[in-house]
């Protein structure tokens, strides 16, 4: 496989019109949500947010192999931007990609929490090409990874990555060497896969298929949740 590319939006001409494609999208999701004019995404300095993200895929491969490896077939390129507090995302339309926030590589966990979060979001889009989960995808509903209300099937990606989050964090945070990071990371997403599954079981209307993913994340939230929480 190729090298992962790792690009910002620094004005240069190696910044390609796809890339410049996707931030706008970005930037114009989080003014519509939040009713702000923010400014453009600037270019933060590479050097730290790479070696946090380098270690991170290290330290997935040790810990949970096959995730790596999903990880290493389905993303290309890391888009680094900086501002608006944003955090991570990924688009179908730039599939093979996936935009980062300064937040999302300030620690190697932090990397570690956003490879998974989007590779899961990579993943499951090429679920849904093949399989629809639910029937009434575009109806809305809040849910604890986004502020602001979203539709159904936004919620069932949110609750397929906390899982994936929740799980690849349990994994490393079994090692000896973890730092607590990992841990209150943990914590945290089984908390808000917890309370996405109780905005999801009332509202969504699975198909057969669908029903049979829902039954089987319940019973991996339901492990975990009985493990390491309170």
């Amino acid at each position: 496989m190729p090298p992962l590319e790792h690009l910002t939006p620094d004005g240069s001409s190696s910044f390609p019109d796809w890339c410049r494609w996707g931030t706008d999208q970005l930037l114009a999701d989080i003014r519509k949500t939040r009713g702000t004019d923010d400014a453009d995404f600037g270019a933060p300095d590479l050097t730290e947010g790479i070696a946090h993200l380098e270690a991170a895929r290290e330290t997935l491969r040790r810990v949970w192999p096959e995730a790596a490896l999903e990880t290493d077939l389905l993303i290309r390129v890391i888009v680094y931007v900086q501002g608006c507090a944003f955090r991570s995302a990924t688009l179908r339309q730039t599939f093979g990609a996936i935009y980062l926030g300064t937040s999302s590589v300030e620690s190697t966990p932090a990397a570690f929490e956003a490879l998974l979060h989007e590779t899961g979001h990579h993943a499951l889009y090429l679920r849904n090409f093949f399989a629809t989960f639910v029937t009434n995808g575009d109806v809305v509903i809040r849910h604890p990874l986004r502020p602001d209300p979203r539709p159904v099937s936004g919620a069932v990606h949110a609750a397929h990555v906390l899982a994936r989050m929740a799980y690849g964090l349990t994994r490393w945070a079994a090692t000896p060497t973890a730092p607590p990071e990992v841990t209150a990371r943990r914590d945290d997403a089984l908390r808000r896969l917890r309370g996405t599954i109780t905005a999801l079981e009332p509202a969504a209307e699975w198909t057969d298929e669908g029903r049979r993913y829902f039954d089987g994340l319940l019973r991996w939230e339901k492990e975990l949740t009985a493990t390491h929480l309170p």
